[in-house]
């Protein structure tokens, strides 16, 4: 789980640099959409493949084809050049070392007919990285040196800290240490006045290279680690792999002489990222960089036969493409793991095939890897004169590598580059100071300034503000007026409207009905003959018509008020309950409340209230079959709830359907924004409860 968050964090990194990248590429395309002159299609192309060298060298190769056969049909020797050069470099990271070496061959034919030092400098240090690679150091130090002489002669820092960098490593690798540090020295106090990060990386990486070979095991990874850091966020692909493969590398060393199995892990994870990364941008060195880490991973655990799988995939790989100090690194490992193995022909089998460019022009390192290899095979083999030479040679690079001249030399450069560091950061800091305090006397004049003139400014903004204020509250409150003028007549002329209305029901309608009771009662004594059919008709018609002026006398109770309050509505409630006890004595009605009786409700909301309630109550009576009916009436936080209960038959809700009443009930409270539940259960009586929030019911017209 760790290694996939760690590896998604280098992924972002790389993702970082790929949309920076990305965006110039966007640029580069679109002039190839907007130009038709021939020479910037050309550089275009050559730019496009160059960036793409640092992101996929699939793509490199492509655009960069292009840029080679456009520069040969127009005839573009300068452009033809650089499309060789950057082929060159591409086929370096993908491993094709003899593809590389040919487009530096035809780079360097078009070198007479291009008038631009650049060629010669750029050739000169891209032969000297390939030679590097094919583990010729010796003429990849001369390429390197002529690089940095020109680079010196027309005064190109940039190019004067890269190949100053490439010599000294050059140096490092043949033995040469003291030599190194000089220039990497120089080179690193350069690259700091630059602020060049990249080579800065690169210079703490191969200055580690030289604290690894003296056996400072510490500072050599301490060191790598601040080049991973400064890589991850500067540097390419490639370089990003060798740093995870440096850091691997002493993290195993050190495990491996403290038997800490934590830096063993650690070194583990760094080699697989190290892959991983060169697997998805198709970097062959770096390929044989991870089974390499991965192989030496294996060797320690004794895992002898995964670790050999390794390795021989390094072998076939590096035969393929001719890489001889990765040829060599994967014969000196099996020989080492067929020594451990105690198969001392096989090892001498393995150290046969790289002795000879080993000793020739091979690295330090390998060097002191393949004499101390050769000196168990002969000490075997009885061949003691031999296996002591052999001893010798090997005691004398580690000697070489760890003399007292290069431990003083590099003691004093840690001090000198520490003592200029810190003069070169209290120089810093007492410029800052002098202008910190320059700021401050400045910000002081600058403060007085802009607060008198903030304050004269505000004096006269708050006397137009406090100006504007009395206006607009004056304007306010003439127009508060009028709206509460205006509201007062409307209110008025809605309880006129709602008078004259109450007035025509109970003048016009109310007699009328009266008359009506009155006529059918007076045909009840007229028609003493009728048969009983008719009486009971007139009868029935009499108790609708009573029943309708009790509802008119409701509404017009209800429209005479503009609110309702919840003592009023609970006062008509009893009234009606009286009125049932008198037509139903057998039933008990209790009524329980709790209620504030200074609330209100407005009168629409008031009535629908009551006319739910008493529907309630009919149906209680009619059909429950109830002795008993409770209705209660409470406060529920900032609700109103009525609840009428019946322990009568009940029935089935799910299954029964409801009828007018109940549908009316509900019609009614939706209206009003009120609830209203019904429960009920055969043979336990059936519960209806209406829910209405009290805020909602204020002030409604």
């Amino acid at each position: 789980m760790k290694l996939k968050t760690i590896l998604t964090a280098i992924m972002l990194c790389l993702t970082v640099q790929y949309n920076a990248q990305n965006k110039i590429l966007d640029s580069l395309k679109i002039i190839l959409k907007t130009t038709k002159d021939s020479k910037q299609i050309t550089n275009t192309y050559n730019n496009i493949g160059k960036i793409y060298n640092s992101l996929n060298t699939d793509s490199a190769i492509f655009y960069l084809r292009i840029a080679e056969k456009m520069a040969k049909k127009n005839k573009l020797q300068r452009h033809l050049f650089q499309a060789y050069s950057n082929i060159g470099t591409t086929f370096i990271k993908t491993g094709q070392l003899d593809s590389s070496e040919v487009y530096f061959d035809k780079a360097k034919y078009l070198i007479n007919d291009i008038d631009f030092y650049n060629a010669l400098t750029s050739y000169y240090g891209d032969r000297g990285i390939l030679d590097y690679y094919k583990g010729d150091y010796l003429n990849s130090g001369k390429r390197f040196e002529k690089a940095l002489d020109l680079a010196i002669k027309e005064k190109n820092i940039e190019d004067i800290i890269r190949y100053s960098n490439n010599s000294a490593l050059v140096l490092s690798k043949t033995g040469k240490n003291n030599e190194a540090l000089d220039i990497y020295f120089k080179a690193l106090k350069s690259a700091e006045l630059e602020k060049d990060s990249v080579h800065i990386g690169l210079l703490f990486n191969n200055i580690a290279n030289i604290y690894e070979d003296m056996n400072e095991q510490e500072k050599s990874l301490d060191l790598y680690k601040k080049s991973l850091e400064i890589k991850l966020k500067h540097g390419t692909f490639v370089q990003i792999v060798n740093a995870y493969f440096n850091v691997a590398n002493r993290q195993l060393h050190i495990g491996e002489l403290e038997n800490d199995s934590t830096l063993l892990v650690k070194a583990e994870k760094n080699y697989e990222k190290a892959l991983e990364i060169a697997q998805e941008k198709n970097f062959g060195n770096g390929k044989l960089v991870g089974w390499e880490g991965l192989g030496k991973i294996e060797l320690n655990k004794k895992n002898f036969i995964k670790s050999k799988e390794y390795f021989n995939k390094v072998l076939e790989v590096a035969k393929a493409t001719k890489n001889k100090p990765y040829l060599n690194m994967a014969n000196l490992s099996l020989a080492y793991i067929e020594n451990d193995l105690k198969n001392h022909k096989k090892a001498e089998f393995y150290l046969k095939q790289s002795k000879d460019f080993v000793e020739k022009s091979g690295s330090i390192t390998q060097k002191k890897q393949l004499y101390e290899n050769l000196y168990i095979v002969e000490e075997n083999k009885g061949n003691y004169k031999k296996a002591f030479e052999y001893l010798r040679k090997k005691n004398e690079i580690d000697e070489t590598l760890t003399s007292n001249e290069i431990k003083e030399k590099i003691s004093r450069y840690e001090v000198k580059y520490e003592t200029e560091k810190k003069e070169k950061e209290i120089a810093q800091q007492k410029e800052q100071l002098l202008e910190q305090e320059l700021a401050i006397k400045n910000r002081n004049l600058y403060a007085i300034i802009i607060t008198s003139i903030l304050l004269i400014l505000g004096i006269i903004f708050f006397a137009i503000y406090k100006r504007n204020q009395f206006k607009r509250n004056q304007l306010q409150k003439e127009i508060d007026l009028k709206d509460a003028l205006a509201i007062i007549k409307t209110q008025n002329r809605l309880q006129e409207q709602r008078l004259r209305i109450s007035r025509d029901l109970h003048d016009n309608i109310g007699s009328q009905l009266t008359f009506i009771i009155s006529s059918i009662d007076n045909l009840k004594f007229i028609s003493k003959d009728a048969n009983e059919k008719l009486k009971s008709k007139l009868a029935t018609i009499s108790s609708f018509t009573g029943d309708t002026i009790h509802q008119l006398r409701d509404t017009i109770w209800a429209m005479n008020k503009s609110e309702i309050s919840i003592e009023d509505l609970h006062s008509r409630i009893l009234s009606y309950i009286e009125k049932a006890k008198i037509a139903v004595p057998e039933v008990k009605i209790d009524v329980n409340y709790d209620i504030d009786k200074n609330k209100s409700f407005s009168s629409l909301i008031g009535m629908n209230i009551f006319r739910t309630l008493q529907e309630a109550i009919n149906n209680a009576i009619k059909y429950s079959e109830s002795n008993t009916i409770e209705i209660t009436l409470k406060n529920k936080k900032n609700n109103f709830v009525a609840t009428v209960t019946d322990f009568g038959k009940g029935f089935a809700i799910n299954s029964v359907e409801l009828g007018n009443g109940l549908s009316n009930m509900e019609k009614r409270m939706s209206e009003i924004g009120g609830t209203i539940k019904i429960t009920s259960e055969e043979k336990k009586g059936t519960t209806i409860q209406l829910e209405v929030q009290l805020e909602n019911t204020m002030n409604d017209v």
